[in-house]
């Protein structure tokens, strides 16, 4: 009787002791859950669409057909519908990208690969990292999330990770704001 009551106590006290976490602690997988975790403010983000996806705003109309304006660039123009899921510019297809891309700006749930960097921030209670990451977009065209394209030399990029500036407060940590 003594070991049943013995083994319910440190049944208790192991239940007890994992529910007490250090809000101040952060690696890869508080990074990934925070940003996963609510929607994410993006102001004219750059993000990657594949030619199915393009194909499919066109059928659904979110934008019209590309139409080529120069040798090297075509653009669709976007429509109310398209605007209305926080498209904030027409989709584009350049030479210079291997996909068409367009711009988004407002609010978006977020799917991201595991960190690659974590580092120190310039003021305390704040975290850098670096990982590359996607936007929900909530339309049948876009099943799959759209990578967002990194800042490289001032310029976006296909192939650049995305820097993601958090903060910690009396609650946790929190994303503050997309760098670049």
């Amino acid at each position: 009787m003594v070991h049943r009551w013995l083994l319910i106590l440190v049944a208790c006290l192991f239940l007890v002791s994992t529910g007490c976490e250090n809000k101040s602690d952060f690696d890869g997988d508080t990074a990934k859950a925070v940003l996963e975790a609510s929607p994410v403010a993006l102001d004219s983000e750059q993000v990657t669409i594949v030619q199915k996806q393009l194909d499919c705003g066109v059928e659904s109309e979110l934008w019209e057909a590309p139409a080529q304006v120069s040798p090297e660039h075509s653009v669709a123009r976007l429509t109310p519908k398209g605007q209305a899921l926080h498209f904030s510019d027409d989709p584009t297809i350049e030479s210079t990208f291997h996909q068409p891309f367009a711009q988004v700006r407002g609010e978006f749930m977020l799917s991201v690969d595991q960190p690659s960097e974590i580092r120190n921030g310039e003021e305390n209670g704040t975290k850098l990292v670096v990982t590359k990451a996607r936007i929900k977009v909530p339309n049948d065209c876009f099943v799959e999330p759209l990578p967002i394209m990194g800042v490289k030399h001032r310029n976006f990029r296909e192939d650049t990770p995305l820097t993601f500036l958090f903060r910690l407060a009396n609650d946790g940590w929190h994303v503050e704001k997309l760098l670049h």
